[in-house]
């Protein structure tokens, strides 16, 4: 995770560290957005020195969040708009989950 005010370098550079594509924007406990390789590059092509720039800049603020208790299927029209899941408890950030998490997931499901 990364928060709204840490610099996009930073962003860029825990999305190396993990092997992940996108991190949530966290702002004292509470997710507020999401930031991927795609909002970092095209917020930094053309001037790199928008890597100093603070995440809330190229992050995405509308959110797909779903409730821990949401069926396997509420997660279909979450990655068919393109986005990733946001899994919350009552408000309380869980984690995300990707289409490699679900196709993982069902895979596992078949042995």
């Amino acid at each position: 995770m990364v928060g709204p005010i840490e610099p996009l370098t930073t962003a860029y550079q825990r999305m190396k560290l993990y092997d992940v594509s996108q991190l949530p924007v966290m702002d004292g406990g509470k997710i507020v957005g999401i930031v991927d390789e795609s909002d970092v590059l095209l917020h930094v092509y053309g001037d790199e020195s928008k890597f100093r720039d603070p995440v809330s800049t190229a992050m995405v603020g509308k959110l797909q969040v779903l409730d821990v208790k949401s069926p396997i299927e509420a997660l279909l029209p979450v990655f068919d708009a393109g986005h990733v899941a946001i899994v919350v408890d009552n408000d309380k950030f869980l984690g995300l989950i990707t289409r490699i998490d679900l196709l993982n997931y069902l895979r596992r499901r078949v042995n």
